[in-house]
């Protein structure tokens, strides 16, 4: 199975006035137009929360366009920017759970994705509190074979200060919860996530995490814990998530950098010598 996933692509409506560094809606109609160009094409495109800057009608409006042109099925979730009530009706082929978060759980190929929502409104942070402690477990219980956790917020402390500041409450009873189904027989394989803007890899629970890159500015990576704010204009794109059957392994696609695939003198020509590596 071939995964895609987007994040962080904070759309804009057109009544929007703030300074932006970047085209963010600009940005993700090329993002979109590389996924629907990937050859294998991937089996869905999990797009991991902040998918528009306020929350604001018309931003899911702008959204609901730009993700239209998307030829691969499309799953959602809401990030800390996002309004989950607003998310559920752009998207209505969701299949949310019936629960105030906006959570759902698919089989794609086999391999069961379970989309958490992680945000608590009108807050930076993440939550994992006992409603979807309870939600979790259920869906894990009942899963079968591979599976994947996606959620907005990275289930681990980044070493990014100002960002890390938001605070994940509950994420030991996460970490519980994901030993507990590791020991049951049912483990999660792999975790993906978005928030931070730049793609970072950690774990939680001995279940691998990975951070997506925004297809807007990034968090620009500066360990000082007494550092504040700053972005950087780093380059953009995605990630592909394949699943042969025992391991993942991503890659990431990056777009809009004017280079494009050449091959090389040493593959071209049989006579020419082949660099060593």
């Amino acid at each position: 199975m071939l995964l895609a996933q987007l994040t962080d692509t904070h759309v804009i409506g057109p009544s929007n006035d703030e300074v932006l560094f970047v085209d963010n809606n600009g940005r993700l109609a090329e993002a979109v137009a590389s996924l629907n160009s990937e050859r294998p094409a991937p089996d869905v495109v999990v797009a991991t929360g902040d998918l528009t800057n306020w929350g604001r009608p018309d931003e899911y409006r702008e959204l609901a366009e730009l993700l239209g042109e998307l030829s691969l099925p499309l799953l959602v979730l809401p990030g800390n920017h996002d309004h989950r009530q607003r998310l559920r009706a752009t998207f209505p082929q969701t299949p949310w759970a019936d629960a105030e978060h906006a959570s759902w759980a698919v089989t794609i190929d086999d391999v069961r994705i379970i989309g958490l929502d992680s945000t608590v409104p009108g807050q930076a942070g993440a939550e994992f509190d006992q409603v979807r402690e309870q939600w979790l477990t259920t869906e894990l219980d009942r899963s079968e074979g591979p599976m994947v956790l996606a959620l907005h917020h990275p289930p681990f402390v980044t070493g990014i200060g100002w960002m890390d500041n938001a605070g994940f409450v509950g994420l030991d009873r996460l970490g519980a919860v994901l030993h507990q189904s590791a020991l049951d027989g049912r483990p999660v394989t792999r975790i993906i996530c978005g928030h931070l803007h730049r793609p970072v890899s950690s774990a939680i629970a001995g279940v691998p995490a990975q951070v997506g890159l925004s297809t807007v500015q990034h968090v620009a990576l500066d360990l000082d814990p007494t550092a504040g704010v700053t972005l950087i204009n780093d380059p953009v794109g995605y990630l592909l998530h394949r699943f042969t059957g025992d391991a993942w392994v991503t890659h990431t696609r990056y777009i809009a950098t004017g280079e494009a695939p050449y091959v090389p003198t040493w593959a071209s020509n049989p006579q020419a010598k082949k660099p060593d590596g």
